[in-house]
């Protein structure tokens, strides 16, 4: 299903409208859902509404919300009086706020290059190390991130400074620049979001954006099974999981999988929402809005069951026990799967490679 386009994107084939009457009349089918509430078919939605309304509920509140936990964390380190163990706090909250947005990885993430900017992983202490050497305390130069090796700045290098290091003067300096770089690229995150979201597009646009969008989900779902699940040891002096520094890894994964979930089909408290309706509605701007508002019922259950084990595995998967990874590698595996297999057989959408897949 998976095939190399010219740009290395997804690309995205007009859907022909449903007829709501038509998807109301299978309103009536049921299908295996939670308790006894049928899943039902929705009103048809453009893809004009199903991305602006993916954005104003998820991407950008998302946004906003990291800029505001980087906010707090640079403001902490500016201040030479805080405590350099208390500031780990906001650090974990930053990182979380920042696994949230990143997760499905669209958008300004992308065109910024923001994964590379703000999240390179795994850092190298050695050049941590190097850089804290060429701190001029004396001559009150300003530190220059941009002059600094992706390895060795962001959240990963904080982390590395924040857990293993005492907040000596040079340390405290060093990760104040790291910590105002990440609040730059937040800013320009949320600006770019409230851009996208106000933006007009053609009809046939803005499905050709929703499939690369699409396109990034299942790469989220893969970058999670082969690439945060597993061991990486080229960190050498770092740990050889994500977050491991900071004991942080499995609190990572959860958010990682909850962010997708609600891309897939909503977060549990919009769903416990919707459920109060009566009936498994969907949560608006979800891929499960999407095959619903198309009269996809069968397939719509099968995501929500697929999502459903997927979350349940990752949450309950543990770096000091390789067959819990193993089990959350195959839920993500078969989500995987499935979305692929929709992707042509439901939807007509062709998936280009993404960052999850091999050379």
């Amino acid at each position: 299903m998976r095939r190399r386009t010219a740009l290395g994107l997804v690309s995205f084939w007009h859907l022909a409208p449903v007829d709501i009457a038509q998807a109301a009349s299978k309103s009536g089918a049921s299908a295996a859902g939670v308790g006894s509430a049928p899943v039902v078919a929705a009103p048809y939605v453009s893809a004009q509404t199903l991305l602006t309304t993916l954005l104003r509920t998820h991407y950008l509140p998302a946004a906003e919300a990291f800029t505001d936990q980087a906010d707090k964390l640079h403001r902490a380190l500016a201040s030479s009086q805080t405590p350099w163990s208390s500031l780990r706090p906001a650090w974990i909250s930053t990182m979380l706020a920042w696994e949230h947005l990143s997760a499905v990885a669209v958008g300004p993430v992308l065109e910024r290059r923001a994964l590379r900017a703000i999240d390179f992983w795994p850092t190298r202490p050695a050049q941590i190390a190097r850089a804290l050497g060429q701190v001029d305390l004396a001559g009150g130069r300003v530190i220059d991130m941009e002059t600094t090796g992706a390895s060795a700045r962001g959240l990963p290098a904080l982390e590395w400074l924040l857990f293993r290091h005492t907040g000596q003067s040079a340390e405290r300096a060093f990760a104040s620049a790291c910590a105002a770089h990440v609040l730059q690229e937040a800013h320009a995150l949320a600006q770019g979001y409230a851009a996208l979201a106000q933006a007009e597009r053609e009809e046939s646009d803005a499905w050709a954006l929703y499939g690369e969008w699409y396109g990034q989900a299942v790469g989220a779902l893969d970058q999670l099974r082969i690439k945060r699940l597993v061991a990486d040891t080229r960190g050498k002096d770092s740990s050889p999981w994500a977050r491991g520094v900071s004991g942080q890894t499995r609190a990572s994964w959860s958010t990682q999988v909850r962010a997708i979930e609600r891309f897939l089909v909503g977060s549990p408290e919009e769903r416990t929402l919707a459920a109060q309706r009566g009936q498994l509605w969907p949560v608006p701007g979800s891929l499960d809005s999407l095959l619903l508002g198309r009269g996809h019922i069968r397939q719509s259950q099968m995501l929500r069951t697929a999502c459903a084990q997927a979350v349940r595995a990752v949450e309950a998967a543990d770096p000091t026990k390789a067959r819990s990874c193993q089990t959350a590698q195959r839920a993500l595996a078969n989500a995987s799967a499935l979305l692929d297999h929709m992707a042509g057989a439901v939807l007509q959408i062709t998936l280009g490679f993404t960052d999850a897949d091999g050379d």
